[in-house]
């Protein structure tokens, strides 16, 4: 099975701030390979939860059609044809300070991420718990399975985390369609 260029956007109420899952290599934090990954999230650093680039060397413009907005985007290309490459087959995925997320909001919030159904193997970890992956039993929090709270002007910076394992299930979405992801924000009262 070879995985092929996709996109997947990650959206906030009405503002839509995404992360493309494309292909991937290079220059992974935790795998090595000459593949190529592509994610895009639009940036908007001041809104009441700001989305940030964490690493100078992943953040650019994305190409074709971000309509001037600030956008974080990755590719690392194959590194002997310079093209597109795929994201590994039957392997796990991480790449590290994908992104970070600050409340700008006056009020604590709780923040996770939803994931469209069918959607699989897809995980933002904390990056500051890192370290757990190397503990027998343990694992980051992930943002997908459980919410994180931020009170105000808190950051977070996350890991990218996929998984085409069989196990871990992730699949490129159907003819090319991005799958629609969402970053959701509950005020803690």
């Amino acid at each position: 099975m070879q995985l092929t260029r996709r996109n997947t956007i990650i959206g906030l109420g009405t503002v839509a701030a995404g992360a493309g899952i494309i292909s991937g290599s290079g220059a992974f934090d935790s795998v090595e390979a000459n593949r190529s990954f592509e994610v895009s999230v639009t940036g908007d650093g001041g809104a009441l939860l700001g989305l940030n680039a964490t690493n100078d060397t992943i953040a650019g413009e994305e190409p074709g059609g971000a309509g001037g907005n600030e956008v974080i985007f990755f590719e690392i290309n194959d590194s002997e044809t310079g093209g597109d490459a795929s994201l590994n087959e039957d392997s796990t995925t991480r790449f590290n300070d994908a992104f970070s997320i600050t409340n700008n909001n006056d009020q604590t919030v709780l923040v996770s991420i939803l994931l469209p159904s069918g959607m699989e193997g897809v995980s933002f970890t904390l990056a500051d718990e890192r370290a757990l992956y190397d503990q027998p039993g343990s694992s980051p929090t992930d943002l997908v399975e459980e919410s994180v709270e931020l009170t105000t002007g808190e950051s977070i910076s996350l890991d990218l985390q996929i998984d085409t394992t069989e196990d871990g299930g992730y699949v490129e979405p159907a003819e090319g369609e991005p799958y629609q992801i969402t970053i959701r924000a509950v005020s803690v009262q």
